[in-house]
């Protein structure tokens, strides 16, 4: 297996020289085959430590320090919703969430796609109110919930995959989704699952309209992006005309009939 460090640091040597664009993309594409699929390669970027933090395996994002305003806002956010159940998808490894001064009581549900970080989490955190499961968000179904946080997840995956999770979205029992998304960004563009890019949710390929909440989510030194609030219902509306939506999340409804059919493992608990 070509090791980590090595690749990355090739892939991101290769990207300051003009007209490499086209062979940087191959590059990528065939590093990230080696795993086989999104469950492989984010598995392989938990055992690495890929983000190379010491406080979070879930990357910078993910400290006390980056987390200290939505820690606040999250929760006067539930509050203002009427929410009490919550997904949070990818969980990652609970780090900041855990640290949230909850002024009422809430129930936890959270999912990823790297199975030993679900067990550790499970071992580490669970209990009635707060449950961790394995949960595939482009594949599996959704569990019921009053609202779906899912946050620094799109940003790593194809557009294809990122249809195929708003697809899920709009079936499922779930009011909201409180998703990151890049304001400033101008332009989307695509990427294989697994890589990285910054994404603005109200531009094409997704144009999910303006959001009806936003909290700020983001310190100096990084990208400035929020962490936006859509309804279900006005999805539903938006998406409804979105050719490349439609198209995508038709093809793969034909190919899996079943899909959506089974139960995730929250519901062997």
């Amino acid at each position: 297996m070509i090791k980590n460090r090595f690749i990355l640091t090739l892939l991101s040597t290769i990207s300051v020289f003009p007209g490499c664009k086209t062979l940087l993309r191959f590059l990528e594409k065939l590093w990230l085959a080696q795993f086989g699929n999104a469950r492989g390669v984010f598995h392989h970027y938990y055992e690495v430590n890929a983000w190379g933090n010491e406080e979070s395996v879930s990357g910078p994002g993910s400290t006390l320090q980056y987390t200290e305003n939505i820690r606040r806002m999250i929760p006067q956010l539930i509050n203002e919703l009427g929410a009490s159940v919550i997904l949070d998808a990818p969980c990652g490894d609970y780090n900041w969430f855990g640290a949230i001064d909850w002024k009422t009581e809430i129930t936890y549900l959270g999912g990823d796609i790297v199975e030993p970080l679900v067990e550790r989490n499970r071992s580490s955190f669970g209990n009635t109110n707060r449950k961790f499961f394995y949960l595939d968000i482009v594949h599996d179904f959704l569990p019921k919930a009053d609202l779906w946080l899912c946050r620094d997840c799109l940003i790593h995956l194809s557009n294809r995959d990122i249809m195929l999770a708003l697809d899920n979205f709009l079936k499922s029992d779930i009011f909201y989704i409180l998703t990151t998304t890049y304001p400033n960004c101008a332009r989307n563009h695509n990427i294989p699952t697994g890589s990285f890019r910054i994404l603005n949710l109200e531009l094409p390929p997704f144009s999910l309209g303006s959001p009806i909440r936003v909290i700020d989510d983001w310190i100096e030194g990084f990208h400035f992006r929020q962490l936006a609030l859509w309804e279900r219902h006005t999805l539903l509306d938006n998406l409804a005309s979105n050719r490349f939506f439609q198209r995508t999340a038709n093809r793969h409804r034909a190919a899996n009939p079943e899909n959506g059919a089974g139960n995730t493992a929250l519901d062997e608990d």
